[in-house]
């Protein structure tokens, strides 16, 4: 293998199977003078979500889930399998070692039965306005493949129906038939596409501030879709500067309310793009290593309901599957997409170091929550936390904007353009906010 001897490096520690440690940048096929292979702790992480793929699909694979607290944690097989296609496709491009590639070609072979089953027949059959979405596993099987000629006659029959193009979706959701469709023809979209794209939050800001979840997940797939994950190579609609700098702020929201399914497919942007990784992008996938290594897997979120103590045997391992495989999935697929050739991985928080004074002027506009990322965030070292300043920036002008601190997000400000941080997205959503805010208060004197 490759090796360079002519890096910095400043170890500062790692967990065993961390993949992501302090010591500057190199690419993936670089084995640094500390004898750590990046590339290798990559392989353990993506080859964790393999493995949690390969029980999902045994136990969720044929009749979903449905024994959730809340409806929005059930839900049909369709789900699991989808998803699970789409980590495998993922994973199918990435740099893998032999081992993971045969775990890889096992997981394919096992998940044909459940794509092709009667019941997924039946959904090609039945449903052609959502046919495309609904048959995900087979478009990706086959794009991998595995052909089936005889499903592939049935979806071709329904997606040629007169109602396959009735059902109305957001522009991110027509991306993402347009993808489907594109795999499953073997084609490459031009136009459509990219008169598409300009619809999506690729081409138009989403609110940084007071915008939902819902407006953050199409940030994040729409990307996905448009560039196939990362396999076309085309321009964004818009700078993908301003794309990025939206994405920090995303990254930052979900590590604030610890969101880590969010936070990681914000996190797929930089070698979606591939973009050099930014130090806030740096410092989420430290957080999220750094918390798989800590319980063993990534977590959705921060712990919730307690049924789970109450259940056992198969019935716990479908609950425990159902609460997380999602999560284990996107650090699966970031993994994978860091394993592409020519993406470089981020291995230290490095870039622009502020001043002290700067750092510590945004920490005292922070409150601290008890997030995971303030656990981490302590364990750098100063000229780590120094680059931060961007990202505490964008913690403290949320913050203060859900507690409705006007007067504090004007000072904020003022911060920001005195320490050259001010040239962001959320910097200026917040500039329009507080002037939006003004003619308000004007209004009603």
């Amino acid at each position: 293998m490759f090796r360079r001897t002519d890096m910095p490096v400043h170890r500062v520690g790692r967990n065993e199977a961390g993949f992501l440690t302090r010591q500057g940048w190199c690419p993936l096929s670089v084995i640094d003078r500390q004898g750590i292979d990046h590339r290798g702790a990559l392989w353990k992480r993506l080859d964790l979500a393999l493995r949690i793929a390969g029980r999902t699909i045994r136990y969720l694979g044929a009749d979903g889930f449905r024994g959730s607290d809340s409806p929005d944690g059930n839900f049909a097989a369709e789900k699991p399998l989808a998803e699970t296609a789409m980590l495998l496709y993922v994973a199918n491009g990435a740099v893998l070692d032999a081992a993971v590639r045969e775990r890889l070609d096992g997981l394919v072979e096992e998940l044909i039965p459940y794509a092709r089953s009667e019941r997924m027949k039946w959904d090609a059959l039945l449903y052609p306005t959502i046919c495309l979405p609904m048959c995900t596993p087979h478009i990706l099987l086959q794009t991998m493949g595995s052909k089936d000629p005889e499903f592939d006659e049935l979806l071709a029959a329904t997606e040629a129906a007169r109602a396959s193009r009735g059902h109305e979706v957001v522009p991110y959701r027509e991306l993402e038939l347009i993808w489907l469709r594109a795999l499953w023809r073997s084609e490459v979209p031009g136009r459509e596409l990219e008169e598409t794209g300009r619809k999506t939050a690729l081409g138009n800001p989403i609110d940084l501030l007071h915008g939902t979840r819902e407006d953050a997940y199409a940030h994040t797939h729409a990307l996905m879709y448009y560039t196939d994950f990362g396999n076309w190579k085309r321009p964004l609609p818009r700078p993908v500067e301003e794309f990025l700098g939206e994405s920090e702020t995303v990254l930052a929201r979900a590590l604030m309310v610890e969101d880590y399914d969010l936070a990681a497919e914000a996190l797929m942007a930089w070698p979606l793009t591939a973009s050099a990784w930014s130090p806030a992008a740096a410092f989420g996938f430290l957080v999220l290593g750094s918390l798989e290594d800590k319980i063993g897997f990534l977590p959705a979120g921060p712990p919730g309901s307690k049924r789970s103590l109450d259940l056992a045997g198969d019935e716990k391992t479908r609950y425990a599957l159902a609460s997380s495989y999602h999560t284990a999935y996107v650090m699966g697929m970031l993994c994978g997409l860091a394993l592409k050739p020519e993406i470089c991985l981020p291995i230290r928080v490095s870039g622009r170091v502020y001043s002290a004074a700067h750092i510590e002027g945004l920490r005292s506009f922070t409150t601290k929550t008890g997030a995971y990322w303030e656990e981490v965030f302590e364990s750098l070292g100063p000229e780590e936390q120094a680059a931060l300043g961007p990202f505490l920036l964008e913690v403290a002008l949320m913050q203060c904007s859900r507690k409705n601190e006007f007067g504090r997000m004007v000072q904020l400000l003022e911060l920001a353009m005195g320490s050259e941080m001010a040239d962001t997205p959320l910097c200026a959503q917040t500039a329009e906010f507080l002037s939006r805010m003004s003619l308000f208060r004007r209004a009603g004197s």
